[in-house]
This record gives structure tokens, sequence and C-alpha cells, in this order.
């Protein structure tokens, strides 16, 4: 079963036409239209991630089932996805967090956990600091 037909049978399965997940989404019923139909070829991961929830799977599964994520890699202290786009940029990401975490462990899960955590505000003054770090390390 190719990808639009996946999405027309779960919709279908969770009782959906095209207008009510539209609505219940936020994604237009052209948009959906345009996925199930085949026109659309790689639907954006910020339409599938509204989409997922109403259609009773996850994000990660439409993720892989569009052909975003190519593998699951699980590690002891977490699960690595690896994403690619038609530019390899997303890949580029999850690699270079892979080096940090292999670098510095305990930095690369504060940097984490600070992400989520910080206010906007707090986060912009970090990235401040860190900044003027680096451009120390580049001038000489």
């Amino acid at each position: 079963m190719n990808f639009p037909q996946m999405l027309v049978t779960l919709r279908k399965n969770a009782q959906l036409s095209q207008r009510q997940l539209a609505e219940k989404s936020g994604v237009s019923n052209t948009e959906i239209w345009r996925i199930e139909s085949g026109e659309r070829q790689h639907p954006s991961p910020l339409i599938l991630k509204a989409i997922a929830p109403h259609l009773g799977v996850t994000y990660e599964h439409l993720l892989k089932k569009a052909g975003y994520i190519e593998e699951t890699i699980e590690h002891d202290a977490y699960t690595e996805l690896v994403f690619r786009d038609t530019d390899g940029n997303l890949r580029e990401i999850i690699q270079k967090a892979r080096e940090m975490h292999a670098r510095d462990e305990e930095w690369a899960n504060l940097a984490f956990r600070l992400t989520a955590k910080l206010s906007d505000e707090d986060l912009t003054a970090v990235k401040a600091i860190v900044q003027s770090i680096l451009q120390k390390y580049e001038d000489k």
C-alpha cells in the first residue's frame, strides 16, 4: 500500500471525511485531497504532525511511512531517529547531535534540558553568551 492509500485508509478508519480531517487538523481540505490523490508527493512534516493525532497514529509513524525517517536506533539513554530530506539537512542535524553527545554526554544532556526548560528570553541570553565565547576562539 502506498502512502496516499494508507492515509485514505487511516482517515476512513477514523471515520472522518477529508473535510472533517481538515477542520480538526487545521490543514486545508485541498491539501488533504492533494496528499490522498498522490498529487502532493512529499507532504511536509508539519502537515503530518497536524493530521497524525486525528488519524490515530503517531507523528513518527507518518514520518517513517512518508520516507522522512530512514531508521530508528535504540540507545541506552535515548532513541535516535535518523531523518532525511532532499538536501540532507535533517540528517546533518542528527549527526551533529550524535557527535556532541559522543564528545561530552553531560554537556549534550545539559544543553537539551536547558533548551527544553528555559524561557525564550533566557534562551536568547544563553545563546548570546555562547556566541561571545565562540567569537573569542574564532578571533584567535
